[in-house]
């Protein structure tokens, strides 16, 4: 939504009231917090860019504008510096668009689509471009190698999504941290995530989460909203709650300000961290940038006894393929494939309601390739050719995943792509991404599917002797 003032001091260039949203280095958020957290004028920008070296045409390169977060619908690009000129566009609240010049009150820019507008500077807030080097109509996603656990992140050309980012133990933080490294080492000129996603609060999908925060600018998290009692459930919330413009979307609020209250434990005084929260979440789909939307097909944010069962299921398309992240969504008790799922089990849910929607290309396997999920009947539904299952050597009640009986059922269908080979070997590799000879699993078999026109593509990075380096359809 863009805004502008009548009265006093109202006119047809401004834009609205002169106000500039708060920015982050451009260096690092780690080193300096404080830094990365105060809200910058323009000229306070253009002056940290130029003491690191940057000059103004640089700058028009390398920044972007993003609606800032009292937009609630979209930012108005228009043809001319005057919201009296006709709209050529419009910016989502996670989209973003270069910078190309600025005059009085308003930002030249260039959106996704190629049209160059105006946006008005009181609106829009400064961050750098997040994403470079995709041809248009191209994503990726890459499933990263976090030992036990799952990490996976998506991008096109105008939007970065990150879904989920636990290990249960590869656990180490700031540097060390898996999912930091593999980013910081696969897309150095990375600032922002627009979209992050827990599916459920378990340690294994969240434990390193918190840190994604300290590193990066965060737009939009999406949560089912569940309660759950845990030391790294509360650093996630009080994350969510210290970044600056985020807007938190649960299944159980839409919009408005809540408080969530914490008693002293877990290393941590007794605090409220209050929480700006967005749309609530539901089954339509979300625009995340040219010819890409997400769509939650499955949410849950009531109390459960398992909160595996509150798991956000998402599908992705992704120009004309499509991809369905199935989080830890159960199918029953541990039961081989051919046995259909539990009547009351997310999978059976889905298969009832919602076949059109679990159409995929892609299936990111769900729990970790335990017997606990995957059923013939949902795979079915869901009619993927290529399938990332995401584990290491942890052991879940006793139970090293991913079972057997379910890779085979998945080698039957198409291309099973694993992150848990070798894992011993891994733990003292020299050539893994993030630390070496760590003596922890994790790095070696980070796995990307390249979505495009063409089909769908897949290969392990960094690319391993005997196995196989990609596929496609």
């Amino acid at each position: 939504m863009e805004r502008s003032f009548a009265g006093s001091g109202a006119c047809a260039v401004c834009g609205g009231a002169s106000e500039v949203g708060d920015v982050k280095s451009p260096l690092t958020r780690a080193s300096d917090t404080s830094l990365a957290r105060s809200a910058l004028t323009w000229v306070a920008f253009t002056a940290t860019l130029l003491v690191i070296g940057f000059t103004p045409a640089v700058l028009a390169q390398n920044v972007c504008v993003t609606p800032s977060a009292e937009v609630e619908t979209v930012l108005i690009v228009r043809r001319s510096a005057s919201v009296e000129s006709p709209a050529l566009g419009r910016l989502l609240p996670s989209a973003q668009a270069k910078i190309l010049g600025e005059v009085p009150h308003w930002y030249l820019v260039a959106t996704a689509d190629g049209k160059t507008g105006y946006t008005s500077k009181n609106w829009a807030r400064l961050t750098t471009c997040a994403t470079a080097g995709l041809a248009g109509g191209a994503y990726e996603m890459h499933a990263i190698d976090v030992g036990t656990g799952l990490s996976l992140f998506v991008r096109g050309d105008d939007f970065t999504l990150l879904y989920d980012a636990g290990s249960n133990d590869d656990t180490a933080g700031g540097a060390k941290n898996r999912v930091v490294a593999y980013l910081a080492e696969t897309f150095p000129g990375l600032r922002r995530i627009d979209h992050l996603i827990l599916s459920h609060p378990h340690r294994d999908h969240l434990e390193l989460m918190a840190d994604v925060f300290t590193n990066y600018e965060v737009g939009e998290v999406w949560d089912s909203g569940a309660t759950y009692d845990s030391c790294i459930y509360r650093d996630f919330i009080r994350a969510v709650s210290q970044e600056p413009g985020v807007r938190y979307h649960t299944a159980l609020r839409h919009m408005g300000i809540s408080t969530a209250q914490y008693e002293a434990k877990c290393r941590a005084e007794a605090e409220s961290l209050a929480l700006r929260h967005g749309a609530r979440i539901d089954t339509n789909p979300v625009p995340l940038g040219d010819g890409a939307s997400m769509q939650f097909v499955y949410v849950d944010g009531s109390k459960r006894s398992d909160v595996n069962d509150n798991s956000l299921v998402l599908r992705m398309d992704l120009g004309g393929r499509s991809a369905l992240l199935a989080g830890d969504a159960g199918g029953g008790p541990r039961k081989v494939p051919s046995v259909p799922p539990s009547l009351k089990s997310i999978e059976a849910t889905l298969v009832a309601c919602c076949q059109k929607e679990l159409k995929a290309d892609v299936l990111v396997v769900g729990h970790h390739g335990s017997m606990t999920s995957s059923r013939a009947a949902f795979l079915d539904a869901v009619g993927a050719y290529h399938f990332i299952v995401s584990s290491g050597p942890y052991k879940y009640s006793g139970t090293s995943l991913p079972d057997k009986e379910v890779i085979a059922e998945l080698d039957r269908r198409g291309d099973v792509w694993r992150t848990d080979l070798d894992d011993d070997a891994c733990a003292k590799a020299s050539s893994k991404v993030g630390l070496d000879n760590d003596e922890k699993p994790g790095g070696c078999h980070n796995v990307v599917m390249r979505f495009t026109g063409a089909g769908v593509s897949a290969s392990y990075v960094p690319a391993l002797l005997n196995v196989s380096s990609g596929a496609s359809d």
